[in-house]
């Protein structure tokens, strides 16, 4: 089980990494997820950019999490929820709009699925770990 702790981590950081690469290069985002025609202005590209800030921000935390898999395996929890759940949603209804199409977004919702049968287990076993084990990983 440890091992797939420590996938759940790296699950995370590169699909971080990933995302913020799309963010901070919306013509690379535009090439995998074929939206409707979207004008990249200024404030859309600032928009993005400061997302992109912030999933990279995410991708350092859980990075630093996976130093400490066990000790500090609550940066799953919250990385679930809010965090993948509220992206999820926004996928949704990104579909739900037409703006992309679902098969441009299965990607995506595949991920989020992953993150979700791999961080919670991963979680609830760390959790039950003995609390030397929590405390010197």
């Amino acid at each position: 089980m440890k091992k797939l702790l420590i996938t759940s981590y790296w699950i995370g950081i590169i699909a971080d990494a990933v995302a913020s690469i799309l963010l901070f290069f919306p013509q690379v985002s535009m090439i995998i997820l074929q939206p409707q025609p979207v004008v990249t202005s200024p404030v859309y590209l600032y928009v993005t950019r400061i997302a992109g800030a912030l999933m990279l921000g995410w991708t350092v935390l859980l990075f630093w999490a996976q130093l400490k898999p066990i000790e500090r395996a609550d940066i799953l929890l919250i990385t679930l929820f809010p965090v993948v759940t509220i992206l999820s949603g926004a996928a949704f209804f990104v579909v739900r709009s037409g703006q992309i199409t679902i098969s441009n977004m299965l990607p995506m919702f595949v991920l989020y699925l992953v993150l979700y049968c791999t961080f919670i287990p991963s979680y609830v076993w760390a959790k039950r770990q003995p609390e030397y084990l929590r405390n010197n990983t």
